[in-house]
């Protein structure tokens, strides 16, 4: 696959430093992080990507697994999304340009990424973008990730094809979702050397500006660090609750208008994210040995979680059980203990019989120095031990 190569100023994340220039310097020091849902978009790019330049259709890597992603191999469902995609780029008219690196150095410092797909043709330069995920639909209309694409196609190819028009267009297969925008070239050119190039500027600055808000901090590494943002999520449940005099509680919530909580509703997504950011980084630091004022880490002991020894003597007793009860017999195979024990009672000796517990590992927990439990003392490079 195509070297993974992500610039400071990177296309993908062009949402954030466009709308928060003071994030670029923020992030550095952070490590690059993955998540499972991350590799399997990953997976899916580099199926596609196999696929477009050997002219092959996704069935025939059913069940494949990819060296660069073990953990997730090519599935049903991975095969009929991405040939959605293949399909929506194999009939465009054009030259295809497969994962194709892009330079839009001109308006952004050392700006440069990898586009899924361009297809140049007549005139007319269409940037095809494969978004496998489906937690968040994605629009093509201002994606300024595509349109630095689009931006960097212009540069590198526009003395071969004098591209007039340009067309974005998301594929989201899991979501049955396409979207297609198109910008005039002088419009694209606008935006680059009115918007871009000085948000890009200012980007290098020492002080450069925050402007903390919910797009642009979602991803943000630095999110459960800034201050800019700690005091724009305490400034939004601030003037949220302005016009309530007294102090809340549960119980109070009903002296929220209904015009009030309106107010704070789109807010709300702002303020736990950055709650969970908060909580995230101080448990990480806590873990690494770092100490905070008024808290202690405490070691938690791991979750029970109960299970069938064999799930076939399960199922042939709970069924003997079920008979005697005059009760109808399991459609699943079988069902959980939690739900026998809601049919024949938990103190039923097939429990003793059949059932296995299982307990995670402890882990660290950061808490409140008034919280229960013993503090422990960590150090990253030892085990654990309490404090006497």
């Amino acid at each position: 696959m195509t070297e993974l190569i992500h610039a400071k100023l990177s296309a993908s994340g062009s949402h954030r430093w466009l709308n928060c220039p003071a994030s670029a310097r923020m992030e550095e020091g952070f490590p690059d992080t993955t998540s499972s849902f991350a590799e399997e978009g990953s997976a899916a790019h580099h199926l596609a990507e196999i696929c477009l330049r050997e002219e092959k259709n996704t069935d025939e890597f059913l069940e494949c697994q990819f060296d660069e992603y073990p953990e997730h191999p090519v599935d049903v469902e991975m095969v009929e999304s991405v040939q959605l995609y293949l399909d929506y780029v194999r009939n465009l008219d054009g030259e295809l340009l497969v994962e194709q690196r892009v330079d839009f150095s001109p308006w952004v410092p050392e700006g440069f990424g990898t586009s899924d797909a361009i297809v140049m043709h007549e005139g007319v330069a269409t940037v095809v973008d494969l978004k496998y995920g489906k937690g968040v639909r994605v629009d093509a209309e201002d994606n300024t990730q595509a349109m630095l694409y689009a931006l960097g196609a212009l540069n590198e190819y526009d003395f071969i094809y004098e591209c007039d028009l340009f067309r974005v267009v998301i594929v989201q297969p899991r979501l049955d979702h396409i979207s297609e925008w198109e910008i005039k070239r002088s419009d694209l050119l606008e935006w680059a050397e009115n918007t871009v190039k000085p948000k890009a500027e200012l980007t290098l600055q020492e002080e450069a500006p925050f402007n903390p808000g919910e797009k642009q901090c979602h991803f943000c590494k630095a999110n459960g660090t800034c201050k800019a943002l700690a005091e724009h999520a305490l400034q939004i449940a601030a003037d949220g609750f302005e016009a309530v005099e007294v102090p809340l509680t549960v119980k109070d919530i009903t002296k929220l208008s209904n015009e009030e909580i309106a107010v704070l509703l789109p807010q709300l997504k702002t303020l736990t994210k950055w709650v969970s950011a908060l909580e995230t980084h101080a448990q990480a630091e806590a873990e690494k040995g770092e100490k905070f004022p008024n808290h202690k880490v405490i070691l938690k002991n791991g979750q029970t979680s109960r299970s069938w020894k064999n799930d076939d003597s399960a199922k042939r007793a709970l069924n003997r059980e079920f008979k005697k009860l005059g009760k109808e017999e399991p459609t699943s195979n079988p069902i959980s203990p939690a739900q026998a024990e809601k049919i024949i009672g938990k103190t039923n000796p097939l429990f003793d019989k059949h059932v296995v517990k299982t307990t995670g590992d402890a882990k660290y927990k950061l808490v409140h120095e008034s919280a229960k439990g013993d503090p422990v003392e960590i150090n990253p490079t030892e085990d654990f031990e309490e404090v006497a």
